[in-house]
């Protein structure tokens, strides 16, 4: 059963509340969630939905009608946004949620909550991807349950919850929704993942998503604490586009590479991968830089910007490539 407590306990029930609507059954269960929390008056604030048309399937039309039909029958405003895809560069699905997320961005108002029907299935899904393609141990990290977004926040109430007590809800309720035909295509490594790997995994071990869930929480914690105790060693700060590399030259070797690693994610440009980290050691710490001396990478999915890192009087400088 869905608990309505800890949905609560995250929610600001006084401020707006957006749900990011596709028409699946995920996000289906979560709009109708909070559409019976509002009839209880559970909510103070406004209850809406956002539709994103990606153009991709030629479905697209049919589903943000569906989309409309569904809200309009229960009295919830609903916003409705077309965008065109790119995949050339980072692929359709990379591409397709960077423009999606724009959208929200650019939607969201000082106060504004965006509820995303992400839930412990997606979390093991995400993981196993991840591990599968090669991951650092940020990686692993848990999605969050809540962060900025635009002007609004972003979240996730129902990481907690399975796969299985969703189609329940959908089943108890009568509820239909949308079934996005590119799902069934295993030629996607995520759709493979969740059609065939996790699935032989849970009639093995019913409970390995949520357990995965509970491990990748655990690992958020533990690399909350561990980025707390760097950020005590250097009061000076790691937010900023520079830091000294003097300070540096101590540290044990291992430390170093996660202090580095920690600024430069700091300034919201993609963690270097082991290899690229020795290639900055040995050509800042373990060497004497100059003023060309420059090491650069780039993220391969293009999720996140890639880095340029510099030396300026006595000074690491790290910029977007």
């Amino acid at each position: 059963m869905l608990d309505s407590h800890s949905f609560l306990n995250l929610v600001d029930t006084s401020k707006n509340i957006i749900v990011a609507f596709s028409g699946g059954g995920d996000s289906t269960a979560l709009l109708h969630y909070c559409f019976e929390l509002k009839q209880k008056n559970k909510f103070e604030g406004m209850l809406s939905a956002i539709h994103v048309n990606h153009l991709l399937s030629p479905s697209a039309k049919i589903w943000e009608e569906h989309c409309k039909n569904f809200c309009n029958e229960r009295d919830i405003p609903i916003l409705c946004r077309s965008i065109n895809v790119d995949g050339k560069k980072s692929g359709l699905e990379s591409a397709a949620r960077e423009g999606r997320y724009d959208v929200f961005k650019q939607n969201l108002k000082p106060g504004d909550q965006l509820l995303l029907a992400h839930h412990a299935d997606d979390v093991a899904e995400t993981l196993l991807f991840r591990l599968f393609r090669g991951t650092g141990i940020d990686g692993l990290r848990g999605p969050l349950e809540n962060r900025s977004l635009g002007d609004g926040i972003l979240l996730r109430p129902w990481l907690d919850c399975s796969k299985i007590e969703l189609v329940a809800y959908l089943k108890e309720k009568q509820l239909s929704f949308i079934e996005d035909e590119s799902n069934d295509c295993n030629d996607q490594d995520r759709n493979f993942i969740r059609n065939e790997i996790l699935t032989m995994i849970s009639d093995r071990w019913p409970q390995a998503s949520s357990q995965i869930q509970k491990t990748a929480k655990l690992i958020t914690k533990h690399l909350d604490v561990h980025e707390a105790l760097i950020q005590t060693h250097f009061p000076e700060g790691l937010d900023q586009p520079k830091l000294r590399l003097e300070s540096l030259k101590n540290v044990e070797s291992e430390m170093c590479n996660e202090v580095i690693r920690h600024w430069i994610k700091n300034n919201n440009i993609a963690a270097p991968n082991k290899k690229v980290l020795h290639e900055i050691t040995k050509a800042f710490i373990f060497s004497q830089p100059s003023s060309k001396t420059k090491v650069e990478w780039s993220r391969a999915d293009k999720a996140q910007s890639g880095g340029v890192l510099t030396f300026r009087d006595g000074d690491l400088i790290i910029n977007n490539k």
